[in-house]
């Protein structure tokens, strides 16, 4: 037979069921088992506290107690097979079973990819791998990027101090008239003057559906701002000349 929840088992749960385990107040309630305890208290919208969590009570692992401590792992430890051979730990016999799953040396992985292959960077440019080198370091440098590939070939070699860029802002116009080459002084002048960075660095918005809504409403503000940017920057260079 169904035994309906009463008013005064409600309090009872409000009262003791946020800070206590489940176990530990059952005796509270007649006839009523763990589960249906947890099972109403998550019905009427009582929940463990925060406390509670933290406490050892609770079971959980926690900065705030010393659960499990005696087994964790030191940081200090060395692992129990440091230092020792296979043979040391293993038998004759499960170490030729587990040679079909081990990693052949000079094996590739199943995602390795062939020279030519294109990937695009988080930062919208076109990478290829132009070479399949294996030096064991996990830093191999395999991939180059394509405009850079593209302007060498047609314009010869890069300045060491210079960077390419694309001359119409489009990162997949590779075409190698489209290629020019700036320092790197320029190259950051020309980022802090562009639209985005004004509205970004000098006017304090950050929001990009603001950042957008401004560049295309008000031109004149950047502009502005551009300008009074550049006459700061000349009167510095004329001050710094005059103290040399």
């Amino acid at each position: 037979m169904r035994k309906f929840w009463t008013e005064a088992e409600n309090e009872l749960i409000r009262l003791h069921y946020p800070d206590n385990d489940s176990k530990s107040i059952v005796h509270l309630f007649e006839n009523r088992k763990v589960g249906n305890i947890q099972q109403h208290a998550a019905k009427i919208g009582v929940k463990k506290s925060e406390s509670f969590f933290k406490s050892p009570a609770s079971g959980r692992i926690s900065k705030d107690n010393d659960i499990g401590i005696s087994t964790r792992f030191n940081k200090q430890w060395p692992g129990w097979n440091k230092g020792k051979k296979q043979v040391d730990y293993m038998s004759a016999e499960n170490i030729e079973k587990i040679k079909v799953t081990q990693f052949k040396k000079g094996r590739d992985p199943h995602n390795t990819v062939a020279v030519g292959h294109e990937r695009v960077t988080v930062d919208g440019y076109v990478e290829v791998k132009v070479r399949h080198a294996k030096d064991g370091t996990g830093k191999n440098k395999n991939f180059e990027l394509k405009h850079r590939l593209i302007y060498i070939e047609y314009h010869g070699e890069i300045p060491e101090n210079a960077k390419v860029y694309f001359i119409d802002g489009d990162k997949r116009n590779f075409e190698p008239e489209n290629l020019g080459i700036e320092t790197h002084a320029e190259n950051l002048l020309k980022n802090t003057m562009c639209d985005t960075s004004i509205v970004k660095r000098f006017l304090g918005i950050k929001e990009p559906q603001l950042v957008d809504k401004i560049i295309k409403e008000n031109p004149e503000l950047i502009d502005l701002k551009r300008n009074v940017i550049k006459l700061n920057q000349k009167i510095k260079k004329k001050d710094v000349r005059k103290i040399k």
